[in-house]
């Protein structure tokens, strides 16, 4: 076997970034890093490390790591999708950093409109949407698809730029927040909501998890619990579906899915296709599904996942499991939702050293931004932009 080598670029989700880091060195990659912050500097299990610390940098140093040849690239934040996808490399260029196989698959990264586009155009069930591209065409797409409906803005992650409506009033309300166009016009569909992390290479699935959420930190936001469901459970059909969105996707890499079994007819309804990984994406190996195994097995062997699923006779059916980064310090003291047995190792001083450390910056610059100079603030500010990471 060939030595496995990855290059992750990102880091405007720093807990995100060392999330990846941390999964693909347990799957036996040597890593090279190019951050636009310095939260993984001194991780020793980090081969090389760039810090792109200007605006510039990140895309550029990115293009000259690219004449190496890696195993696997991986992105890891949205910012850092669109900054490549708009940037003035080359379309190889972009395609050898970016997860997707074709410049006919750029259309749909980090971006709503594109994806409900490709969705439609390959079959794949997704709601019915339109597009407004000014305040007459929103109204009268909403008079078309009729109420309930959701708009979103096209380029938003974390849940932002979601809005819900469930008549004509909201609309009313909602015309004078919304500045930016065009926005996707999509129906919503009644029923269980199900998230799906997944892996794909060269357009096929390699593997995934399925989880129905069942807490988030906002509406429409991050989750914080997940019931995960063990893939030995489902039907053939979810499979299936996966793997046709990959190839309708030119998938290449992780993608983070998102998509509603249908109250009326059970069918999956996908509306996101976020090309990179997230927050929970190591999480299956707290029910035995270790992903670190499974991508090292594919790149070792060339296995893809499998009908029917093995079943893991040692754990339930379905298994709650909560993200500590994603719940209040008191659930977390309380140890709610079990999170203690979903705990990194490192957790003590990543709580102590960002997440309370940030929350001390906060409070202090919200007390003493009248008293202290701009140049103060200033720093103060920097700090805690550095450390309030986003959780995504």
């Amino acid at each position: 076997m060939h030595k496995l080598e990855a290059l992750l670029i990102g880091g405007y989700w720093p807990e995100l970034m060392m999330v990846i880091l941390a999964l693909l060195t347990r799957a036996g990659f040597t890593v090279d890093v190019i951050s636009t912050s310095a939260f993984l500097k001194k991780n020793k299990s980090i081969r090389n490390y760039f810090l792109a610390d200007e605006n510039d940098l990140l895309v550029k140093a990115a293009s000259e790591k690219i004449k190496q040849e890696y195993t696997l690239i991986v992105v890891g934040d949205d910012p850092t999708l669109g900054k490549i996808l708009n940037s003035d490399l080359s379309d190889e260029d972009k395609l050898e950093l970016l997860p997707v196989l074709s410049n006919k698959n750029l259309g749909h990264i980090f971006s709503k409109i594109g994806l409900a586009r490709v969705l439609d155009k390959n079959g794949i069930n997704t709601p019915d949407y339109l597009v407004a591209n000014n305040e007459q065409e929103l109204k009268t797409s909403a008079r078309i698809l009729g109420y309930p409906i959701f708009i979103k803005i096209d380029s938003s992650a974390g849940g932002l730029g979601i809005f819900e409506c469930l008549e004509g009033s909201d609309l009313e309300g909602l015309l004078k927040k919304i500045k930016i166009y065009p926005v996707l016009v999509q129906k919503k569909i009644t029923g269980v909501e199900v998230s799906v992390e997944s892996f794909y290479q060269d357009g096929q699935l390699i593997h995934f998890a399925y989880s129905i959420p069942k807490k988030s930190k906002y509406k429409f936001g991050p989750t914080s619990v997940r019931n995960y469901v063990q893939l030995a459970f489902l039907e053939k059909k979810v499979f299936d579906e996966l793997g046709l969105l990959g190839k309708a996707l030119g998938a290449h890499g992780f993608v983070n899915i998102g998509c509603m079994q249908s109250d009326q007819d059970k069918k999956l309804y996908f509306f996101e296709a976020d090309m990179r990984p997230n927050l929970w994406i190591d999480h299956p190996k707290y029910f035995g599904d270790d992903w670190a195994k499974i991508i090292n097995r594919h790149f070792s062997t060339g296995e893809t996942i499998k009908y029917p699923y093995p079943l893991n006779s040692g754990y339930p059916k379905q298994i709650l499991i909560s993200h500590y980064s994603r719940m209040a310090l008191i659930d977390l003291v309380l140890n709610r939702h079990q999170v203690w047995n979903h705990l990194p190792e490192n957790f003590l001083y990543l709580t102590l050293h960002y997440r309370i450390r940030a929350q001390v910056i906060s409070i202090m610059a919200k007390s003493y931004r009248l008293l202290l100079p701009k140049w103060c603030r200033v720093i103060l500010k920097n700090a805690y932009h550095q450390l309030n990471i986003h959780f995504k």
